[in-house]
């Protein structure tokens, strides 16, 4: 097995009864202590590092070449900057959706997009949290401004009162959405940096990346239908 940190080959190795998580613990020596592995890419196969579950248990043999793709925490966090702002577009697209399949009476199709939404401005929130606790950037979200209409939203459905849970996304949960959209497209957000995250005990960023990562593994933002 050729084995590479990106594209720097650091050695052809023998395998024998090894997993592939075995193989990607022991070359944790070969990491740059200020970047993280990001992806591990088996021949031509990628899968998330927070996809454990996907590769780690998989036989070594039978793998050619075996790839840790890395990330310094900066850049990290920019691609996961880049990821949330994509989805809050792409979520108040698909709300704006809602509220027009809603007026054409097409209730049906509108309450599945409607769930489908929802699930992806779930992740999107999860996600941005964890980058402000990764990195110590600024928020792109704010959960006291979602969470009282969010209960307002599913009340509304509990009701099944459609009219209702129109204009509250309508009205309410669309403006909202695109008032953060605006802020994260601004450059000072950009630029933004914060010292916070350097301070972190290397566990701590660990801990933090699992989750940041798990979360881009249960479902790519901006991708559901």
């Amino acid at each position: 097995m050729r084995v590479f940190i990106n594209e720097r080959e650091v050695a052809a190795v023998t395998v024998g009864r090894e997993s592939i998580g075995e193989v990607v613990e022991a070359l944790a020596v070969h990491v740059d202590p200020s970047e993280i592995v990001v992806e591990v890419a088996l021949d031509e196969v990628v899968f998330s590092a927070g996809d454990a579950a996907g590769y780690a248990a998989r036989p070594a043999a039978g793998v050619d070449r075996l790839a840790l793709i890395t990330r310094s925490i900066p850049a990290l966090v920019d691609e996961l900057r880049e990821e949330v702002r994509h989805a809050l577009a792409h979520i108040t697209a698909k709300f704006e959706a809602v509220v027009s399949g809603f007026a054409r009476g097409e209730s049906s199709a509108a309450h599945h997009v409607l769930a489908a939404a929802l699930e992806e401005l779930h992740l999107a929130l999860v996600l941005d949290q964890r980058t402000v606790q990764l990195a110590g950037v600024p928020a792109l979200t704010a959960e006291d401004q979602i969470a009282p209409l969010a209960e307002a939203l599913l009340a509304a459905q509990s009701r099944r009162n459609v009219a209702e849970t129109s204009a509250l996304i309508g009205e309410r949960l669309v403006p909202l959405l695109r008032t953060w959209s605006a802020a994260a497209a601004a450059p000072a957000i950009e630029r933004a940096r914060a010292n916070r995250g350097s301070e972190c005990s290397d566990n701590s960023h660990e801990n933090l990346l699992g989750l940041v990562l798990a979360s881009r593994v249960q479902a790519p933002l901006g991708d559901s239908r």
